[in-house]
């Protein structure tokens, strides 16, 4: 429901006999781009021409070595035994020479104040002092390590209406004056990276997906082959997994094909899932993106490359295993600047 589909059939006496029905054909990256040109698809008005887009490759290639992400999912700062892990976390990263990209999606508590009870702003904005003490006991992640948090739908702000604006600064002030690199992104966020985009977000789409499914999917076959030129795409390019049981819930392979065929991030009804118009660019999937990273605790963790072009990315809730993802932009092994390194950790 409130998707765009392809239908094919017979007109009979004024009567549609429909035959096949579908999505729209998936476009690479960069047969997109070159549909529609470099400069109308790039979202952050930072890649003017073909040749800066080459130079950023080269430059890319050059630093391939420096390229990582640590990724988190449902970090439940009032949770003691969250921060336990947290403290672990940055001192193993606190020993390398140049610190990862530190990514942290809400939810940020497993539940909030009520906003009637007495010094429920205080209380917030613990949650987020108890995490700046954390990082401050280790000095190089304080001044050296990025940190981007990107709020959940339960998080402070207002409403539940997406794309959702940033934790608004009166509860994030003290993070924001002990660390110093703290980029509080909203819901959904993209992230340039050389010549790639990424797309940050924290919604549980799978969920809205089947709930508003006029169709039970048939997963009996094999979601990737619903026509024949997406056959001969799957042959040429294939799709790459993180683990076999991911093969055992084909639901998680039917939302990532709605998501990068329809070209956005959730193709619900409004009354699903309210959507700000003005701002809804920010959950266009097309030209689809190097990667998307979607915090979904209504999935399990997982990692797949779609039609062997767009890695699509669920670092799983942290609160529940204390499981994270590192993801590098480049294979470390092959140096393929076209493959991505994704390892799923625990603490």
């Amino acid at each position: 429901e409130h998707s765009i589909c392809l239908v094919e059939g017979e007109m009979v006496d004024g009567v549609l006999s429909v035959k096949k029905i579908g999505h729209p054909l998936y476009e690479t990256r960069k047969e997109a781009i070159d549909a529609i040109g470099l400069q109308n698809s790039d979202i952050f008005g930072a890649i003017p021409t073909i040749s800066e887009l080459g130079r950023l490759q080269k430059e890319e290639e050059n630093h391939w070595e420096d390229g990582m992400f640590v990724i988190l999912s449902d970090v439940h700062l009032d949770d003691s035994k969250v921060l336990e892990k947290l403290e672990k976390l940055f001192k193993g990263f606190s020993t390398f020479d140049i610190l990862p990209v530190f990514i942290f999606l809400g939810d940020f508590s497993s539940r909030y104040p009520s906003a009637v009870t007495e010094n429920a702003n205080n209380t917030i904005m613990g949650y987020f002092d108890d995490l700046a003490s954390t990082i401050c006991k280790f000095p190089k992640v304080a001044e050296e390590g990025r940190f981007i948090l990107v709020p959940g739908q339960n998080d402070p702000g207002i409403g539940s209406i997406l794309p959702r604006s940033k934790i608004p600064d009166f509860f994030t002030g003290g993070l924001r004056s002990k660390v110093k690199n703290v980029h509080m992104a909203s819901n959904p966020c993209r992230l340039r990276y050389f010549s790639k985009e990424f797309v940050l977000g924290r919604i549980d789409v799978l969920t809205k997906l089947r709930r508003n499914s006029i169709l039970t999917p048939d997963i009996s076959q094999d979601v990737m082959e619903d026509n024949d030129d997406d056959d001969d795409k799957m042959k040429r390019d294939g799709v790459r997994e993180s683990s076999p049981k991911n093969e055992s819930n084909p639901h998680v392979k039917h939302a990532i094909k709605t998501m990068m065929d329809q070209g956005h991030l959730c193709p619900v009804p409004p009354s699903s899932l309210p959507v700000y118009w003005n701002h809804d660019h920010l959950m266009r999937l097309y030209p689809p993106p190097s990667a998307v990273i979607l915090g979904d605790k209504s999935s399990e963790r997982h990692f797949e490359t779609y039609h062997g072009d767009c890695d699509f990315l669920n670092p799983g809730p942290f609160y529940s295993d204390y499981g994270f993802l590192v993801f590098r932009p480049m294979d470390m092994d092959n140096r393929d600047r076209m493959k991505s390194d994704v390892e799923f950790s625990f603490i």
